[in-house]
């Protein structure tokens, strides 16, 4: 499959989802329409009722207000469908825009950024124009906080890469199920302090739990007040009676309502969001996968959804003692808060271990979707291949994934034994892009997704950077100070000998040449002791004599730039060797700056 083939399927369905939109619209509006006659009819006729005392118009009348209630579900229902389709119309028209690179008023994930991350700044892999932003297509809070996860943590081993590459295998295929569940999660409407809330209210206890005999006491006044309204169906007199367990109620009531208000705003309006997470693990265990771990989360999701959308009805039942008189109704004949807040701590006792386990499964698949649609949106980028037996790196046709195809200029690779290599090159010939296009491609590996490569073969190695460091006026930090303590972090996990890529992008900017020169030296010979395959792009040419002083072990390699008819250009091109021209005198002159 091509690009090409891709912007056909997202034309049809977008085509297919607008025509979709307009068909549950007429039959919403028909059935606002159907409502309101059958509205009018059963008014119509309870008005014929009273006024001949005809038994059949009273009939007629319940019989339209239960067809009234039937319309007023089917239109809850329809209503949600054209939701949830508008919500497929709207991802299909992003995913459209994302491929032609128009994706920057998706969420950017500058939330997760921290300038202190081993490789995610230098990277730029939150914020505008991020990694995060192109391929991020979570819906729920918790996907997004597991998809930064997976970019800024090292999985730890090529046999777990290996392992989400067959998860983002098994759901790239899967557009269906990837968008029916994007879009559901859209509907959620989640907000940060949602899933903090729940966990506070897993982790408390009522005063149900305590006095138990309330709940007692409540079944036996609800039979009290039923037995009493049923006899004042015959007896209207009888009606006078239920003042009585009205009055006994509140009195019971009252040295408990501030803890049940209390218990109520810990768990308040959350059934929405439940039902919204039900719905989420209905669409998991509803899904036959071939992958064993997706396999165990869709059996887990099949206890899990009825469950949860059990909570949601009882938190929405709850939630009717809100409603001022309706709330004194039910408690007062029914003690409701003592029956509902046992049915809830009974739910509690019973679930109380798995259901965040149910969400943290709606959060992870939201993420896996994203890194599976990202492969389905890139068939021409290939699988990187961790293997602990490779020497060296084999790379071919390397580029920065969030470059257009058109734009893009490929590299190719071939390391073997050597453990540095150093880039020399202008200003602007491509350097920092190459570093940031091996960063990025190595993190893209590292969650389970193709690479921007035709080939990417490389043992398996942590991953650290220096490339653009930020000085702290919070913390009076200058910029040299905070590279030098970046550059402590990386030896410090060199001398672990931890297997390592290290990505450096001109060492030691904020001193002198001679400081520079002897600090890159003495980094690099460092480096020679260590299972490390370390990158660093410099201007110093210098630094290049190296080579010949650590053969196979240091290997030297170039951007280049051209000056021709007073013109400069670059092909943005690695070669191997020494770089031959730089420009900064040329551009300098050419724009007046010097003569």
């Amino acid at each position: 499959m091509f690009r090409g083939n891709l912007s056909s399927i997202y034309s049809e369905r977008i085509s297919h989802f607008t025509e979709a939109v307009r068909r549950q619209t007429r039959r919403i509006n028909l059935i606002s329409l159907a409502r309101l006659l059958v509205l009018v009819a059963m008014v119509w006729l309870l008005v014929l009722g009273i006024k001949t005392g005809a038994v059949l118009f009273y009939l007629l009348s319940v019989l339209m207000l239960i067809l009234f209630l039937s319309l007023v579900s089917m239109f809850n229902k329809h209503k949600g469908e054209r939701d949830l389709l508008r919500q497929l119309l709207l991802l299909n028209e992003k995913e459209m825009a994302c491929l032609d690179h128009d994706f920057h008023d998706l969420p950017d994930g500058s939330e997760h950024a921290d300038v202190s991350h081993p490789w995610a700044h230098d990277l730029d892999l939150f914020g505008k124009g991020s990694l995060f932003q192109y391929l991020n297509r979570t819906s729920t809070l918790r996907g997004s906080q597991i998809l930064a996860e997976m970019l800024t943590r090292e999985p730890g081993s090529a046999a777990r890469i290996l392992d989400r590459q067959c998860i983002t295998d098994d759901l790239k295929d899967r557009i269906d199920f990837r968008q029916h569940y994007t879009a559901s999660g859209e509907l959620i409407k989640e907000k940060p302090e949602d899933l903090k809330d729940i966990a506070r209210w897993l982790n408390s206890n009522a005063y149900i739990r305590k006095y138990p005999w309330l709940f007692y006491l409540a079944l036996g006044i609800s039979l009290l007040s039923l037995t009493l309204m049923i006899r004042g169906l015959f007896d209207s007199s009888r009606f006078m009676l239920l003042l009585y367990p009205l009055l006994f109620n509140m009195m019971v009531l009252s040295p408990f309502l501030l803890r049940t208000q209390k218990y109520q705003e810990a768990i308040s309006k959350k059934h929405d969001l439940l039902e919204g997470y039900a719905r989420l693990l209905k669409e998991i265990a509803l899904t036959s996968f071939t992958h064993p771990d997706l396999q165990d989360r869709s059996t887990k999701a099949r206890e899990g959804m009825h469950k949860v959308k059990r909570l949601s009805r009882l938190l929405h039942l709850f939630d009717q003692r809100l409603n001022m008189l309706l709330g004194v109704l039910l408690n007062g004949l029914f003690l409701f808060d003592f029956i509902m807040l046992h049915l809830l701590e009974r739910w509690k006792r019973k679930n109380q271990q798995d259901i965040m386990e149910w969400i943290e499964i709606t959060g992870w698949t939201d993420a896996m979707i994203s890194l599976s649609g990202f492969a389905w949106n890139h068939p021409d980028f290939r699988m990187p291949e961790f293997d602990e037996q490779a020497d060296g790196m084999e790379i071919t046709s390397l580029g920065h994934p969030l470059i257009p195809d058109h734009k893009r200029v490929s590299n190719d690779l071939l390391i073997t034994g050597e453990k540095v290599v150093v880039i020399t090159g202008a200003n602007m010939a491509g350097k920092s892009t190459f570093l940031r296009s091996m960063g990025v491609n190595m993190v893209l590996g590292y969650s389970g997704c193709p690479v921007c490569a035709t080939r990417f073969r490389c043992s398996y190695m942590g991953l650290h950077s220096s490339m653009r460091t930020a000085d702290s006026l919070k913390d009076e930090e200058s910029y040299f100070l905070a590279e030098i303590k970046k550059l402590q972090l990386i030896v410090q996990e060199m001398e672990s000998g931890k297997p390592m890529l290290i990505l450096l992008d001109e060492v030691l900017k904020g001193t002198n040449t001679t400081d520079k020169k002897l600090g890159s030296v003495g980094l690099i010979r460092k480096s020679l002791n260590y299972p490390v395959r370390c990158f660093i792009a410099t201007h110093d040419l210098s630094l290049g004599e190296l080579e010949n002083e650590h053969a196979g072990q240091v290997v030297n390699y170039c951007f280049e730039s051209y000056i021709k008819d007073m013109e400069l250009s670059f092909d943005y091109t690695i070669r191997r060797g020494i770089a031959t021209n730089m420009n900064a005198s040329f551009l300098m002159k050419k724009m007046g700056i010097v003569d």
